[in-house]
């Protein structure tokens, strides 16, 4: 195994080949003061040693440069923020073609591989910077571009590793697509029969179980998917680690506070979640976790920021709604239903603007400005 340092969301595990042992670091800030835990973890028993202490801590690239299993240590004093709406689907697991390598064929095991941006990105509502794999391997890290906070995605949060380890040729290889044209393109990232470490250390090295998974990420509407393909998974026991499944989700990291969005509870069914979770048992194939942003740090304050740039009336509307731009700006607004499937895009070029919605069934929908946080929820009578 490598010396990468790892980090996640609430809890940072660092992990190295030190006499056999693989050890993980844990940080959990509780009130004004830090709990270090430091487990050296072999074959037959953990050994946990506590230590208090109040320290600084530097958050920059951290995740990139490490990572762990997404926990989420949040006290009574840090409150996540509910930042996306979940839906659950099926569609057939399709892999990807022709994709490009991030992997490189290189044989892995917590990596750290840079995903170009290929259109701006948010994750939590935040716009990124940058975005790659990293973590345990099935993370994604992205910069804030306005503070030091690390985004992560959690398609698949779990210890992993190619199942080619111990040989001479990858067997788990980590790519990428982009699909689509410009405003509407899909970056596609992809995680290729991937093993768990867990059963390589418990069965001398050999690995038999893997899962293939995709993220997907909407340019238009910044929506999140996580589809899963075959998998075989004999040992879930030994697989997880003990645990009943992987964690699955989103998080923020800043200085003094952790943010999680996971889901909970079977993975034919699971529910999203503000506190630490891992979901019970393996998403089957052709199972689609959907994820559509709420905006900002918040849906209430994202709606407010976008309500300063366009009013939408009458609402609830019958067939012709008014689109109203504040300062006579340009705009482009794209007309969602609640799955975050877009149905109509509309140039504004006006300080006001009539929408027919006539071929529209009666229900809600939601209306984004491009390029701007947030969005507003609109009825159609």
């Amino acid at each position: 195994m490598n010396s990468n340092k790892e980090n996640a969301i609430g809890l940072l595990f660092c992990k190295s080949a030190l006499a056999g042992l693989k050890k993980k670091y844990s940080l959990l800030v509780c009130g004004g003061e830090s709990l270090l835990i430091f487990a050296e973890k072999t074959h037959e028993k953990t050994l946990i040693f506590l230590l208090l202490s109040t320290f600084a801590i530097s958050f920059q690239s951290a995740a990139q440069k490490a990572t762990s299993k997404i926990k989420s240590g949040v006290s009574t004093a840090q409150v996540s923020q509910l930042r996306y709406t979940f839906n659950l689907q099926t569609a057939a697991y399709t892999p990807l073609d022709n994709p490009t390598s991030l992997s490189g064929g290189v044989i892995w095991d917590d990596p750290t591989f840079p995903i170009p941006l290929p259109f701006p990105i948010n994750i939590n509502g935040q716009a990124v910077n940058n975005l790659s794999v990293g973590g345990l391997g099935s993370l994604m890290f992205g910069t804030s571009t306005t503070s030091s906070e690390e985004e992560v995605i959690a398609p698949f949060d779990l210890d992993v590793i190619d199942r080619g380890y111990d040989s001479s040729v990858s067997l788990s290889p980590i790519s990428y697509k982009v699909e689509g044209t410009a405003g509407s393109r899909i970056l596609k990232v992809e995680w290729k029969e991937i093993g768990s470490y867990y059963e390589y250390i418990s069965n001398g090295g050999i690995l038999t179980d893997y899962i293939s998974f995709q993220a997907w990420i909407y340019e238009t509407t910044q929506v999140v998917e996580f589809r899963f393909g075959p998998s075989v998974i004999n040992n879930p026991l030994l697989f997880y680690d003990a645990e009943t499944g992987a964690t699955i989700g989103f998080g923020t990291i800043t200085a003094i506070a952790v943010n999680v969005n996971l889901l909970m509870g079977p993975a034919a069914n699971p529910t999203l979640v503000l506190t630490e979770q891992t979901i019970i048992g393996t998403p089957a194939n052709g199972t689609v976790y959907r994820f559509t942003p709420l905006g900002g740090s918040g849906s209430s304050v994202a709606e407010e920021q976008l309500s300063s740039i366009l009013k939408a009336y009458p609402n609830p509307a019958n067939d012709l709604l008014h689109l109203q731009l504040s300062h006579g700006q340009k705009a482009t607004v794209i007309l969602l239903d609640l799955s975050g499937r877009e149905l109509k895009r509309i140039t504004l070029t006006d300080m006001q603007n009539n929408v027919d919605i006539s071929d529209l069934a009666a229900g809600v929908y939601t209306l984004r400005v491009q390029g701007a946080a947030g969005s507003l929820k609109i009825i159609k009578k």
